[in-house]
This record gives structure tokens, sequence and C-alpha cells, in this order.
């Protein structure tokens, strides 16, 4: 008898540690059962990961508060729901992927993640978190049939990229007031409209395919603003005063675009391959462009009234009949001066550093958003600093 009273406690002992060990991951969750053995854990330390193998139907993780490390489902072709009514944070990334069964996921706690990572997720339709995700340092939404981001309710992002999402319709990110990495929205519905309005600083923001772009409070971009095959007619940016590289590139309904206090350009500002943008007087007070400037298309105007300095080559390239000699007039101090009007086929500028030969502005001109801007983007800052 004396033993016991060394035993049971012992016994208790062990008991705690075996509990507190459940707490910890990295932990699979093969099936409900696993998931309801973590329901006495209010913080689970570690990664948390969903089997591939997991049978069909739904997972409910009940109990759980935090998690400080990852969630992870990836390859769970037969999970249909995920609810985690409880969990508030998960300290690293959410990541679903490959799910192509799950319809549901339900976080009606969650407001904070590490990043968040959604893609081939071909039947979800909506995210169903209901106070609304506040925190998080990279979003990536991808390959799903979501028809909004209702429930994404940041103020700062990283990284931000939504892409490949045939129904979405609706990008109201409207809480959104910096983007610190870059945000890229690409290949989604025709008709999407993408609502930034309380964006004011941005790093790289690049937009394909879209219908409609809501950016009113945006004051400042430190690399590239690019808007490649939209939709829409018309673009706004009342604030903006500065940018890195301003690109448009193949907007074939684009018919004018207004930057009313835009002095710089950083980079490289080009306008290629919008077939209905004829006249160019959007950007009266822009005064300096770092790298190059590059115009092709059907332009019949250009109006640069306060332009002193282009760095780099000035390329415009015309179909139409236009008065070189007034635009040269006009503009302050340039690189190489290239006006060329009635073209047949317009073509892009030159890189000055890559001593490539001009392209016709039909086959692959338009600057890519990655390696050409970053090339140019380069130049800039040498020149820049040259000066």
């Amino acid at each position: 008898m004396a033993i016991m009273k060394y035993i049971l406690p012992a016994l208790a002992i062990a008991g705690l540690a075996v509990g507190q060990n459940s707490c910890k991951g990295p932990k699979t969750i093969q099936n409900q059962g696993d998931a309801s053995a973590l329901s006495s854990c209010k913080k689970f330390e570690g990664d948390l990961n969903i089997a591939a193998q997991v049978p069909r139907g739904d997972i409910i993780i009940d109990g759980i508060q935090e998690i400080t490390g990852s969630l992870t489902a990836k390859g769970t072709q037969n999970l249909t729901g995920l609810f985690a009514p409880q969990i508030r944070s998960i300290g690293d990334t959410f990541m679903l992927s490959g799910a192509i069964e799950l319809r549901t996921v339900q976080f009606d706690s969650l407001t904070q993640v590490g990043a968040l990572n959604f893609e081939a997720l071909p039947n979800i339709q909506q995210l169903a978190f209901t106070k609304g995700i506040a925190k998080a340092k990279n979003i990536r939404i991808s390959n799903t049939d979501l028809a909004n981001l209702k429930g994404i309710a940041l103020e700062t992002v990283g990284d931000m990229e939504i892409s490949n999402n045939p129904h979405l319709m609706e990008a109201d990110v409207a809480q959104i007031t910096n983007i610190t990495g870059y945000a890229s929205f690409s290949a989604n519905h025709m008709d999407l409209k993408i609502s930034f309005v309380n964006l004011e600083n941005a790093l790289n923001m690049t937009f394909r395919n879209v219908s409609s772009i809501d950016i009113p409070s945006l004051k400042r971009t430190e690399g590239l603003l690019g808007f490649y095959s939209n939709f829409f007619e018309t673009l706004k940016a009342p604030n903006l005063t500065s940018t890195g590289d301003l690109v448009f590139a193949d907007n074939p309904d684009l018919k004018n675009f207004s930057f009313p206090i835009l002095e710089t350009v950083r980079g490289a500002f080009q306008i290629a391959n919008n077939t209905d943008l004829e006249v160019i007087d959007g950007v009266p007070e822009l005064q300096n462009v770092h790298g190059a400037l590059d115009f092709t298309g059907k332009i019949s105007k250009v109006d640069l009234p306060k332009l002193k300095e282009v760095r780099g080559e000035f390329n415009l390239q015309t179909t139409e009949t236009f008065g070189c000699d007034a635009l040269k007039a006009q503009v302050g101090k340039v690189g190489e001066w290239v006006c060329r009007e009635k073209q047949v086929n317009p073509q892009t500028g030159n890189n000055p550093l890559s001593g490539d030969k001009p392209k016709p502005s039909n086959a692959g001109g338009p600057l890519s958003p990655h390696a050409g801007m970053a090339m140019l983007a380069l130049i800039g800052g040498l020149l820049s600093f040259a000066l």
C-alpha cells in the first residue's frame, strides 16, 4: 500500500504529460475520431495536417482556438466539408489544395492567419469566415469556384494572388489600405469588378482580364502598376502621384485613363496594343520618367504639357497621322528620340541594356510584368543614380 502513494502521483503526471503531448504537433488527422481527440486542446502547438486518405465526408475540428503552426489539407479528394467553429488564429499557413469535393469551409471565429493558400478547389463557392480574416501576410486563391471574396477583411497584406477563378465576379477588398508585396489578379471571370477604395500604397500591382478597377485613394506604388488584357473602357486614379513602372498593354476596350496628379514614373512608361486608345492626355502633370517612354498603337494625339525629362528612350510609333515635331517641341530632355507616324506595324522600343532590335507591337512587344519591368526598373534606377 505504501508504494501506491508514489505510483498514483506518477500515473497522474504521466497522464498529464500524455494530454499535453496530444496538443503538440506535427499531427495528422486520418478521420473524425482523430479530430475529436483534440477537442480538449484550446491551443495546438505545431502543424496539423488532414490526411489525403480521409474517408468521404466532413471533418469537424472542435475545441481548438489557436494553431501555432500550419493547418493543411492537401490532396484530400474525399473531404466535402471542413468546420472549425472555435479556431481564432493559425500562426503559419492555412492551406487547402486539391480537395476536389470540398464544398464548405466554415471557420466562424477565424480572424488571423500567417498566410492563406487555397488552390485547386473546384467546388467551393464561398468562404464562411463569419468574423472575417483581418490579418494575413499573404493570400493566394487560385482555381476555385468562388464568386466573391467575402470573408477576407484585411487592412494590410503582403502578397495577394487571385487567379484562375472562372466564376469570381466581385473582389471587394475595400478594407485594404497597404500592399507591401505584390497584388495580382488574372484569368478570373471576365466581368470581375475589383474595389480597392481605401488602398493608398502598394509595392507592385498587376491586373489581367478585369472588367472594372476602382482605385480612388491610391497615392503611390513603388514598383510595377500594370494593366494587361482588361475589358474596361476607362480607368481613374485621381490621387496617384508616383509609381514605378506603368504599363497599359493589350486592353482592347480602353478609350481613356485619367491620372490627373501623377508627376513621376520611376521606371518605364509603356502603352502598347490598346486598339481603342487614340488620345493620350490623362497625365497632364507628368514631369519625369526615369526609364523609357514607349507608346505604340493607333495614336492620333499625345499631350504631355509638363514633361521635363525622359531618361531612357522616347519611342512613339503610330498607324495614324501624327505631329511628331509639335510633340518634340512640347517635351523636355529625352534620351534617344524616335517618333514615327503612319506605320503599318508600329514597333516597341529598344531595351538599352539588352541590345535587342525593336519588336513589332503585335509580336510580344508589351513588357511582361516580371522580367521586362524588372529590367527597365533597374535601368531607371541606374540612370537615376548616375544623374
